[in-house]
């Protein structure tokens, strides 16, 4: 009677196949791998396996330790490198009944070449965990893959030969990005969101860009201040006249919400001159300015204060921001 117990495993599935004359991929004959089957035997002994069957297109071992597993794997692939193989591993705690193994790790290990490419190895993350530093250097994680039979999502790992696995990094990082675009952009209001993120991003461009055009289409205005003109000749209304023409040039000066606006010392290098005269009518200060060009002399925009002779704070202030507001509109 046959001894029925469990042990664990690393349980190796290996898909061989060829191309056919018609350039299609299909299993290699049951009967052509058993010519290999005393070479096949002597070499996973080698690394401590025992080889369980071999089928139409298939191999079927098992080994006591996953790293003896995949440096059998990573051997038989450069060994039977005639064929095309595609080999799973995986990790579990089996039943031995009758000379076979038994259990859903069976299954699951059965599953695994399906999702190796060809000349590859698919690895559980239970293999994952057993290997080494040196053994993971060609491994790429190839992400949760849905297996037949089995209800939740397993997290699989690729082993790409002669060197592939560090360029394969990039694509496959590429592929699960687009997987998971794919997969949100599915949904009508990630859709939405994301057309309405692309409209308020060209609506922004577009204002930017016609913002700019016509801050650089305007003119700088080069403009020449002389000395304010006091009409009444009154010495306090003189001492009212130095203090508001000193705020007003200050303002004009000091100003960044005008574009192009620059006080010049002397007219014949102005663009523009702001002419300003003051008279004191029955208590009230009436300030009026004209705003032309130079040397034309063409009137540009035109203005009046007037304001009680105690509040010369508010007269400086109202007749400060009509000047600006004038350029502004220029």
């Amino acid at each position: 009677m046959h001894n029925t117990h469990c042990r664990l495993v690393t349980i190796m599935f290996v898909q061989v196949t060829e191309i056919s004359e018609s350039n299609k991929e299909i299993p290699v004959a049951s009967n052509r791998l058993e010519t290999h089957l005393k070479s096949l035997c002597n070499h996973l002994q080698h690394f401590h396996g025992v080889l369980l069957e071999i089928r139409t297109g298939e191999i079927y071992a098992y080994f006591p330790g996953a790293a003896l597993a995949f440096n059998a794997a990573v051997s038989l692939q450069q060994k039977m490198a005639q064929f095309d193989l595609r080999a799973g591993l995986h990790v579990g705690e089996v039943l031995f009944r009758q000379g076979r193994l038994q259990g859903s790790d069976v299954n699951l290990a059965a599953r695994l070449p399906s999702c190796a490419r060809a000349g590859g190895i698919c690895l559980s993350h239970a293999v994952y965990q057993y290997l080494k530093g040196r053994d993971k250097q060609n491994l790429v994680a190839i992400g949760a893959h849905d297996l037949k039979n089995f209800d939740i999502r397993m997290p699989l790992y690729a082993y790409l030969p002669n060197g592939q696995a560090s360029r394969s990094k990039g694509r496959e990082f590429r592929r699960q990005f687009y997987s998971v675009v794919s997969k949100y952009w599915q949904k009508k209001v990630v859709k939405l969101t994301l057309l309405a993120s692309l409209s308020g991003l060209v609506a922004a461009f577009i204002w930017a860009q016609n913002i700019t055009s016509q801050t650089l289409n305007r003119n700088v205005i080069n403009l020449y201040v002389p000395a304010f003109v006091d009409q009444t000749h009154n010495s306090a209304t003189a001492v009212d006249l130095e203090g508001i023409e000193v705020v007003v040039r200050s303002r004009l000066a000091g100003n960044q919400g005008v574009f192009g606006l620059a006080l010049m010392s002397d007219r014949d290098s102005a663009t523009a001159e702001l002419l300003i005269k003051m008279r004191q009518l029955s208590g009230l200060l009436n300030v009026e300015y004209v705003l032309r060009s130079v040397p034309e002399a063409l009137v540009l925009a035109s203005g009046s204060v007037n304001q009680e002779g105690t509040s010369l704070f508010i007269l400086q202030d109202r007749l400060s921001d009509q000047i600006l507001q004038s350029f502004d509109k220029m």
